[in-house]
């Protein structure tokens, strides 16, 4: 029995171990394939995402890019939009947005400019001009970077741009006469790349020329421009004695006879015209931009600048560091398109005071800080931040801009009275009052914000293009206390309220398009810690 009873219980033992055997054997397999399933899943959800990415990276890299999609924008003035945006439209073929400053309490400044978008060379419709009210607040202090953020958002909202240029009027953008290059260019420095994290900026090098012999060229080629216009004045729709149903003088009338005459002003008036323009056409046929000029391409400047001595980097002499970064010599260098058309800006940290012209992407496009006015480091702050937001630059060889309209500074035109005279007191202050008391001002509060935001510092600076060099002591002297400062005309302190919110008015190829209430309401200061830069996507 003693025998029988253990072969039994061996038996069973073994009959037990069996079935767990078969068991975990059974588990195994299911778990196989819950995995199989599982890992199959997850390759058709990659493949899904690798379809989708790759649909979206040949939306930005491969698809039909054209110069509409690139749009230039800027601020100005009055004076500066009249005499510059016709010499930037006739060689400029993308879009391009203005933001000018305007007293808009009489209709005379819109309707002036309303009238010039018309008559500029090419297709009208690529321009816009938003004009900005005049408020007291901006007499001695031009809003330049508020102007230039509002410039930006049309780019975007009003003509559609994928990718925008900072600028200014006073300049002028020439492409390579095979635009392809330069979209090539624009494409494989900017374009989004599926699973990328770069962020890249596209310097379009800065010219200037002999200033009285480019006097004589533009005039030139400023009575040429005059001569076209003209010629389009006697076929357009808008001359006077057509279309009488929408001339200004109906409009009013229109107005004044929905209610008392003496409630009537500009801003009900630029509505209408807005509403008028709706369903109006203005002939916006797009005509030649075939002025050929002694600058406009690579080669012919490089003759400008080795041969004839009459053309030069922008400030080169004057003050290299603000674009020497970009290596003239390398840009002169003779290159096939592709992959040798752009090159990178070989610093090992970012230069300070470098101040490029950049392209980059809308959608990453950072703001221009606001607490900039008048004159000095406003356009150097952007560059500024973009290094520490991390944007690589890259220089486009496919492109080119030049200083071709010269007006005074505004810094200089109105300085001037008690504020003039405190300044030249200033133990701080310099011979160079443009500087000293300026833009200067606001630097040692934009690098703390630089700092608490980005965490950007001295140490990731590289002062006067020497690897490790010290800050200069006038920065380190303005950096130790305020009251070092010469005067704080360039600047919104922190200790201010914001300006106040101004009326605006766009108008499109000579139509009215948009028309924005002012308030009382203030500007949104930025936060001391505020970080501008959008996450990539």
């Amino acid at each position: 029995r003693r025998a029988m009873t253990s072969g039994g219980g061996k038996r069973r033992r073994a009959t037990a171990r069996d079935a767990r055997a078969r068991w975990r054997r059974a588990h195994c397999a299911w778990m196989v394939v819950v995995a199989a399933t599982a890992a199959s899943a997850a390759r058709g959800r990659r493949r899904w995402r690798r379809t989708r990415d790759d649909a979206n990276a040949r939306d930005e890299t491969t698809s039909n890019l054209t110069m509409s999609d690139v749009c230039l924008y800027s601020p100005a003035t009055i004076e500066r939009a009249r005499s510059a945006l016709p010499r930037m439209a006739s060689t400029w073929r993308g879009t391009v947005s203005v933001a000018v400053l305007a007293d808009l309490k009489t209709p005379g400044d819109a309707l002036d400019l309303s009238a010039m978008a018309s008559e500029l060379e090419g297709d009208a419709g690529r321009i816009a001009i938003t004009m900005v009210e005049a408020l007291p607040e901006y007499e001695n202090r031009f809003p330049v970077n508020f102007l230039r953020n509002l410039a930006r958002e049309k780019c975007v909202a009003e003509l559609g741009a994928k990718y925008v240029l900072a600028h200014d009027v006073d300049f002028e953008v020439f492409v390579a006469p095979d635009e392809d290059a330069f979209l090539n260019d624009v494409r494989n420095v900017l374009g989004k790349r599926s699973g990328e994290k770069v962020r890249r900026a596209l310097v379009v090098p800065a010219f200037q020329l002999h200033a009285v012999w480019s006097q004589r060229v533009n005039a030139k080629r400023d009575a040429i421009l005059n001569a076209r216009r003209v010629q389009r004045q006697t076929k357009s729709r808008r001359n006077e004695g057509k279309d009488d149903d929408e001339s200004i003088d109906a409009v009013v009338d229109s107005i004044a006879t929905k209610g008392d005459v003496r409630r009537l002003n500009p801003m009900s008036l630029y509505e209408t015209l807005v509403e008028r323009d709706r369903t109006r056409t203005v002939d916006s046929k797009a005509t030649a931009i075939n002025l050929t000029l002694p600058y406009s391409t690579r080669e012919r400047l490089d003759r400008l600048v080795r041969e004839r001595r009459l053309a030069n980097g922008f400030q080169i002499n004057y003050f290299p560091i603000a674009h020497a970064p970009t290596n003239y010599t390398a840009w002169f260098e003779n290159t096939t398109t592709g992959a040798d058309s752009t090159y990178r800006v070989a610093t090992p940290k970012h230069p300070w005071y470098y101040e490029p012209y950049v392209i980059v992407r809308a959608d990453l496009a950072l703001p221009f800080d606001e607490s900039f006015v008048q004159y000095g480091f406003n356009k150097i702050s952007f560059v500024h931040e973009l290094a520490a937001a991390g944007f690589d630059f890259h220089v486009t060889k496919n492109a080119h801009t030049v200083h071709t309209n010269t007006h005074p500074t505004r810094a200089m035109a109105n300085m001037q009275g008690q504020d003039l005279a405190r300044c030249r007191a200033h133990p701080a202050a310099s011979n160079d009052f443009r500087i000293a008391r300026v833009g200067h001002s606001c630097i040692p509060a934009f690098l703390r914000r630089m700092e608490c935001a980005y965490g950007f510092t001295l140490d990731d600076l590289e002062f006067g293009g020497v690897s490790n060099a010290p800050p200069p002591d006038d920065l380190l002297f303005r950096l130790q206390s305020d009251d070092n400062i010469v005067c704080f005309g360039g600047c919104i302190t922190d200790l201010e309220d914001a300006p106040r919110t101004p009326a605006t008015v766009t108008v499109r190829g000579g139509r009215f398009v948009g028309v924005t209430q002012g308030s009382d309401a203030r500007r949104r200061k930025r936060g001391p810690c505020e970080r501008f830069d959008v996450a990539l996507r």
